[in-house]
């Protein structure tokens, strides 16, 4: 799911072996032209709150495609909260190459997109604000472990909703056994901490699973329920 500075970090089929997806990925090589689309959960305060669906393409010059939906609708004594965001990021070689989205924050909208340039990737919000941050830079979808060169040092991120340059640290917490769709799953946990806090769990193929983060005081989950494949079973 796209995420804030606040932690937020993200078409029908049938379900597949969900439990496959998680564990015999680690030792998959993955097929040319690979699709797959995410579907999680998010929760607020342990209500139902929406969802994000992810859909990673990998090309076969290893080009990854990532689109991005995510609905959020919280009703509040004093009010409502609503969160909708498009985005679709590009990558080559662990590298943003492009980014375009359209938030509507609860009524506040941006629309922020991103190329790589020989000098860094420039980030520009609603055609007028630009930045221009390293290549190495993460984005708050979160939907993969940034590249392992780059991974526990210091990082530069940029926030998919509104463009905002961010910082944190990223460390690994400890392997854990979790149930994700009725299945246990050995997934990696890991802290961000930072400009952002946020705790993020990603399995073998070191794509997002579950992220919790605590949002205005109340406890904010985003957790896997299937992965689909076109034409699967």
């Amino acid at each position: 799911m796209s995420g804030s500075s606040r932690g937020r970090g993200p078409a029908s089929a049938c379900r597949w072996v969900f439990v496959l997806a998680l564990v015999a990925g680690a030792n998959r090589t993955a097929r040319a032209a690979d699709i797959e689309t995410r579907d999680f959960a998010v929760t607020v305060a342990g209500k139902p709150a929406g969802e994000v669906h992810m859909t990673i393409h990998k090309h076969d010059d290893g080009k990854i495609v990532v689109g991005c939906d995510t609905d959020i609708n919280v009703k509040m004594v004093i009010g409502s909260y609503k969160f909708v965001y498009r985005g679709q990021e590009v990558w080559q070689d662990n590298r943003l190459q492009r980014l375009t989205s359209n938030t509507d924050d609860n009524g506040k909208r941006y629309i922020v997109s991103a190329v790589r340039e020989d000098k860094g990737v420039r980030f520009r919000v609603n055609n007028t604000k630009e930045t221009v941050v390293k290549h190495e830079v993460w984005l708050t979808s979160y939907w993969a472990l940034p590249d392992a060169k780059v991974r526990t040092q210091p990082l530069v991120i940029i926030d998919a909703d509104n463009g905002k340059e961010l910082d944190g640290k990223l460390s690994f917490v400890a392997t854990e056994k979790l149930r994700i769709a009725g299945q246990e799953v050995q997934l990696n946990h890991y802290r961000l901490a930072g400009k952002v806090n946020a705790d993020l769990w990603y399995d073998g193929t070191e794509r997002l699973v579950r992220q919790e983060w605590v949002e205005q005081g109340h406890r904010t989950i985003i957790e896997l329920t299937r992965v689909r494949r076109p034409g699967s079973n």
